[in-house]
This record gives C-alpha cells, structure tokens and sequence, in this order.
C-alpha cells in the first residue's frame, strides 16, 4: 500500500452499468451482466464470435505507481487459437487492459493488455497485431486452471516502463472484455474485484 493511496473501485455494484460504459468493436457485441457466486457479485462475459469493451474511465496524471488487483476465471481457452500474435488469431479467453495516453486516433491510444492465452507462455510479451502502440502481457495460458479463480496484481507503471521505454503522462481507464471476432469461436469468462490503487504524484511547495 502507498502513502497518500488513492483507491478508486473495486467491486460490481447495482449502478455498475453507470460506471463501466461499452464500446463496440466493429461486430456483435459480449454479452456481459452480474451474477453472484455466493453473496459476491461478478462480472459474467459470454462471446460468440463477438467483441465488445466495458471501460471504466479513470483520471490519474503522472502516477509514480500503480497497481492493478483482480479476480478472474475462464471456462476453457481458445485451444484451435494457434496465431495468437497475429491479426487473425487476435482473439483470448479473457482479457483485462489498462488505458495510458489517448489520442482522437485509437490506434496512437496506449494501452497494456493483460491476457488469458491459449499457447502463448505466461510473461510472454509483444506488441498487439494492431498497433505498436498497445503491449499484450500473458498473465494465465492454457487450461491447467480453467475453471478456477485466479488472482492477479501488476504494478501497471512499471509494465509501462519497461514496454514504452518511459514514464506514463496518464492512466485514462480500465477495462476488460472476451473477444472471439477473429476466430468466430465461443468464450466465457467471470470478472471480479478490481481495485486501482495509486500513489499521487507529490505535491509542490508553494
């Protein structure tokens, strides 16, 4: 935890559709609504051979860091996605992103997508097939824990760093969503509890 922690969500309440705002990406959409396992509410997606976006805008400027926390768990991972770095196998189980600088050109938009691959080796790294402009980060691959929540946290800066080569100006929102446009396959996912916590930059003498 930081000092001076800002902590800005963290679970799916009954307005949650007032905070996570869809952005449709050129074909059907994800079907996403909130079920409860038990008393705790989370976020189911199902796509076939759709894609679609939940973002949740957020303004951060020039974070010293930051760290991302979640939940998520898969049904299966797209096992016949074997081009998973190219355009046409651009499609995962389940993915989480963190949305840096934008720009009225989505493709100069910078952004981390953390994934749930199918062949691709955890920590593997690249560029999205897309744009340069966007790093693909393997979190979870294969089916080993296909069906169990896993547990993620990512020091979102420093990923940054380390793909950029710099310090990010803005963190602009969070999102997430299950794609399988380019493959026209079937994937269900489960999403809960993200918490964004951050550490303000300091603050100036006067």
């Amino acid at each position: 935890m930081f000092a001076g922690e800002i902590v800005l969500f963290d679970v799916f309440r009954p307005d949650w559709r007032a905070q996570w705002q869809e952005h449709r990406l050129f074909s059907k959409p994800t079907e996403y609504r909130v079920v409860h396992e038990g008393e705790t509410p989370v976020l189911q997606a199902q796509s076939n051979a759709a894609n679609s976006c939940l973002l949740r805008a957020v303004d951060l400027r020039t974070p010293q860091a930051a760290h991302l926390q979640w939940r998520w768990k898969i049904r299966a991972p797209l096992v016949g996605n074997t081009k998973e770095r190219e355009r046409r196998g651009d499609d995962f189980a389940a993915r989480v992103v963190v949305v840096f600088e934008t720009s009225v050109i989505p493709l100069r938009t910078r952004a981390i997508n953390y994934v749930w691959a199918a062949h691709l080796p955890r920590e593997t790294v690249f560029p999205n097939p897309y744009s340069s402009n966007v790093a693909m980060i393997v979190l979870q691959s294969g089916g080993e824990h296909a069906g169990v929540w896993r547990s993620e946290t990512r020091d979102v800066v420093a990923d940054y760093r380390r793909f950029f080569g710099q310090e990010p100006e803005r963190i602009s929102a969070v999102g997430l969503f299950v794609d399988t446009d380019n493959t026209k396959s079937n994937a269900e996912a489960w999403f809960a509890d993200f918490i964004l916590s951050a550490e303000a930059p300091p603050r100036r003498r006067e």
